[in-house]
């Protein structure tokens, strides 16, 4: 193991802590916002119907979202990576793509909601029934994008990262790797069965599960590297 600077590691604590905490506020936020109706998301004359503070909540959400479900990896990733990249020989490069690519398609989808929320709205709200409709439309489309395109992509990824991740913490003395695996496991479960199978119930359910385990794992994480920022973990054998 590559025993990073204890200034990265505290850093990489602090944002996988922080990350988190704020993907648990992103679900809190939504609820208070939309309701136990997710569905209501991705319907157009609903949202955009909503009062300005509960459409301010939703925005806040999606900000909420970045700072929490996405940014952190980018951190943890880059750690991880670092740390471990004997261990992980050719998958390093697969692993950095994947999630890299994880983080853009999930801050797009989060930011692109946040930016056109509030002039959609306005629209709604002042035009006549073509322009209502039209705004309407407009965010229907591109919450489906978003909910139902950007984002289930995203099981597959953490599904592949997510597992490689768990499996070499394992193996060098990490606490609380099952978490991320059942993370991983169910956020590819969401999309299999979202994409495939067009059970779009199983498929929330699962990705509730994902999005409830993961920001747990993230904390216990943090959690631990404050705990041992100077330590050394003994090696696993190579991957590659």
């Amino acid at each position: 193991m590559n025993q990073p600077s204890g200034n990265v590691v505290r850093f990489t604590a602090w944002s996988a802590i922080i990350g988190g905490i704020l993907a648990y506020l992103t679900m809190g936020l939504l609820l208070t916002a939309t309701g136990s109706d997710s569905g209501m998301i991705v319907n157009g004359a609903a949202m955009l119907a909503l009062p300005a503070d509960m459409r301010e909540l939703y925005r806040w959400s999606m900000l909420a979202d970045t700072f929490g479900f996405y940014l952190p990896f980018l951190v943890i990733g880059g750690y991880f990576l670092h740390a471990f990249r004997e261990e992980l020989g050719a998958l390093v490069t697969m692993v950095a793509f994947a999630i890299v690519l994880y983080v853009m398609v999930g801050v797009t989808g989060a930011l692109t909601q946040a930016g056109i929320i509030h002039p959609l709205a306005d629209l709604y709200a002042g035009g006549d029934q073509a322009t209502r409709v039209a705004a309407a439309a407009a965010w229907t489309a591109v919450s489906h994008a978003a909910q139902n395109g950007l984002w289930w992509i995203e099981g597959p990824l953490v599904l592949f990262f997510g597992s490689i991740i768990a499996s070499v913490l394992k193996k060098n003395g990490w606490k609380g790797t099952i978490l991320l695996k059942i993370a991983s496991g169910f956020y590819g479960l969401f999309f299999v069965f979202g994409f495939f199978l067009d059970l779009e119930e199983v498929s929330s359910t699962c990705e509730m599960i994902g999005v409830l385990v993961l920001p747990a794992w993230m904390l216990l994480f943090g959690w631990q590297l404050l705990r041992r920022p100077g330590t050394r973990v003994e090696s696993s054998p190579t991957l590659a």
